[in-house]
């Protein structure tokens, strides 16, 4: 069982040193017209975002506020260490509000944060050139959190559309996911690279499709996560 809290104190921080070394101008190339700075900017307001969500048991409006460069990174470290505070005070069974399944309670926000960062760390990685992939439990989970969370939220917010033929996500040793009633396609590759592609952060190319390839591109060109 993956310990999340532990996930985030150890990402977390790297996250901020990645940033802290980075030119805040140098492009993000898995996240168009970002630069570095945005997306520190980004994973800074969600954490703090996260927290105020569990600390006032309630749905609390995100924030969007800049930082300015030279404050950048104390403010992300104060804001990580006060969420990995607050998480760790609160029992994960407690209620609060968050966008996902029920029951609706801390223990989400333990597992988001964690694949949150998890994916931003591998983001600012690639800023520098230095992407690494992500460890094998921690992608599997990633894997089930947008087949069980993030796909039914697409759905329900109409940002997709329920598909007929479809595609089969396929890991080394099981699980598999279908995306879709009648498969057309199956899609294999290690967990690292199926986390990062369903997050559009890989092509297509990256995995092994089986059977047709058409359609596995077409599930893979729509809005599957945010």
């Amino acid at each position: 069982m993956i310990d999340y809290l532990t996930v985030l104190d150890d990402k977390g921080p790297r996250f901020i040193d990645v940033v802290a070394r980075a030119d805040l101008d140098a492009p993000v190339p898995c996240c168009p017209d970002w630069a570095v700075r945005d997306l520190a900017g980004h994973l800074g307001r969600v954490w703090e975002w996260a927290r105020s969500c569990v600390e006032a048991s309630a749905y609390v409006e995100k924030r969007e506020e800049a930082v300015p460069d030279d404050a950048l990174a104390a403010w992300l470290q104060d804001i990580h260490r006060s969420l990995v505070t607050v998480l760790g005070d609160s029992d994960p069974a407690a209620p609060t509000w968050h966008f996902g399944p029920k029951p609706r309670t801390v223990g989400f926000w333990h597992r988001r944060q964690a694949q949150e960062t998890t994916v931003h760390l591998w983001d600012a990685q690639t800023a520098l050139g230095v992407p690494e992939p992500i460890d094998d439990a921690l992608a599997r989970d990633g894997i089930d959190e947008v087949f069980t969370v993030m796909l039914p939220r697409q759905v329900r917010l109409e940002r997709m559309t329920a598909v007929a033929d479809g595609v089969r996500i396929a890991l080394p040793g099981g699980p598999a996911y279908d995306l879709g009633d009648r498969i057309a396609a199956e899609i294999s590759g290690s967990p690292s690279d199926l986390l990062l592609a369903l997050w559009r952060r890989l092509p297509l190319d990256a995995l092994e499709v089986h059977g047709d390839k058409d359609i596995a591109r077409l599930a893979f060109d729509r809005a599957l996560t945010p």
